[in-house]
């Protein structure tokens, strides 16, 4: 596919029907792979049909980031801020939050920036093959993203914690002031004194209706999904691997785990250990307001995202840390809703649809993507967190390589499964 490389035509299972498995068995049908993706949700119905629609290549900073344990306390006690816990997990959380501290010291948070943006710096060169592919060009245009500060306090916050490492990373931004705002965003309420433009980001008017294009493209070229639900994982003295689920068995060569935050189950099953766990993000579908918005506009001190969509205005916000099965609890995303009110022209408040879903993240902010050392055929590519969209092309093309025996271009040691 990418250097004339024959490839032998192998059968493999991908697990997980999200952008990070479609695109990967997308990839591996390029390269004539006979392929099978097993997810018990239709495909794009889950963690890629909810977030902000962002092909974010601005999002380099690591989750920890210095003085972190200073602010989770003042986060936590306020019940509009960005992140909540369910006490009742913690016991649970703990050696995923302990590892985000020791991933604060200065060195990691460098390295882990500049892990991300390899990935980055592809992603969309990636996606496009993709998107020529599935006819979805409609759903994309070149807005970039927006963040508004309303005080110099928290703009100089961002500045001291952030630039550095954007810098490092070859991270395209702006930074403005009041004028150059409004005269990009009329529809803002004046009250912004500063913002940080990221200038190459790319928007998407439906991320959840792109993966299904994406899905009935791999269909259409003959392509089998299965809404089934993966119960075991072993491999064979032939070499092979058995998968099996709620309805039948599988057999096959190459099984490519991209169950985003339930790939911790199926690791389990061979007995690897993933610290991987689940950042519960929610967002409010609401009526589009006049003027309205030319892009996406992410609220500095607030930490919620406001994103035009194809269905109306797509309200995000907020890390919950609750693991899978919890109920969702959406008072702090309508509280955002309301404060939406002040800082937009003529938001409308009224709810169209609420939604919760979860974000495979790691404590690192590195996703998890490539071999399993000595598990023949076993590959891993998920961990995306906030930028899992963005990547599931990323994770496709890189794993369509490795099976085909090509170089994938990165050194992909920093993202191995087995690094805990």
């Amino acid at each position: 596919m990418n250097d004339g490389t024959t490839v032998s035509p192998r059968k493999a299972v991908v697990i997980g029907a999200g952008i990070a498995g479609i695109s990967t068995a997308l990839y591996l049908q390029r390269d004539g792979h006979a392929v099978t993706v097993l997810d018990p949700e239709p495909p794009g119905s889950m963690t890629s049909y909810g977030n902000a629609g962002l092909i974010a290549t601005y999002a380099t900073i690591p989750t920890a980031t210095p003085g972190i344990l200073m602010r989770v306390p003042k986060m936590l006690m306020d019940p509009s801020g960005p992140l909540s816990l369910r006490w009742s997990y913690l016991p649970h959380l703990a050696p995923w939050l302990l590892s985000l501290v020791r991933n604060s010291a200065p060195d990691r948070i460098r390295r882990n920036a500049l892990v991300k943006s390899i990935l980055l710096n592809r992603a969309w060169n990636d996606y496009k093959p993709l998107i020529a592919s599935a006819k979805a060009d409609e759903l994309f245009y070149a807005g970039g993203m927006l963040r508004v500060f309303r005080t110099e306090a928290a703009f100089e916050a961002m500045k001291t914690r952030e630039l550095g490492l954007m810098d490092i990373t070859g991270r395209q931004y702006e930074l403005l002031g009041v004028d150059e705002i409004r005269q990009m965003e009329p529809g803002l309420e004046p009250v912004f004194q500063h913002a940080i433009f990221s200038t190459d980001t790319r928007n998407m008017r439906n991320p959840g209706r792109l993966t299904e294009l994406f899905a009935a493209d791999f269909t259409v070229k003959g392509g089998t999904i299965e809404q089934e639900a993966v119960t075991s994982l072993s491999g064979s003295a032939d070499g092979k691997w058995r998968i099996g689920t709620d309805r039948t068995e599988h057999n096959a060569d190459i099984v490519v785990v991209a169950a985003g935050a339930w790939s911790t189950l199926i690791a389990r099953m061979i007995g690897l250990r993933l610290l991987l766990d689940t950042e519960r993000g929610y967002h409010v579908m609401l009526s589009p307001p006049t003027p309205g918005l030319n892009r996406s506009v992410h609220f500095g001190e607030e930490g919620f995202i406001v994103c035009p969509m194809e269905e109306g205005y797509r309200l995000s916000t907020g890390v919950e840390l609750a693991g899978v099965d919890a109920p969702p609890d959406y008072r702090r995303i309508r509280r955002a809703v309301g404060q939406a009110t002040s800082f937009i022209k003529g938001f409308d408040t009224i709810e169209k649809s609420i939604w919760m879903g979860r974000r495979p993240s790691t404590p690192d902010t590195v996703p998890i993507l490539g071999a399993v050392p000595n598990r023949g055929g076993l590959y891993f590519a998920t961990g995306g967190a906030h930028i899992g969209m963005t990547l599931g092309p990323t994770f496709g093309r890189i794993i369509a390589d490795l099976v085909a025996g090509r170089d994938p271009g990165v050194d992909l040691s920093p993202y191995r499964p087995d690094r805990w």
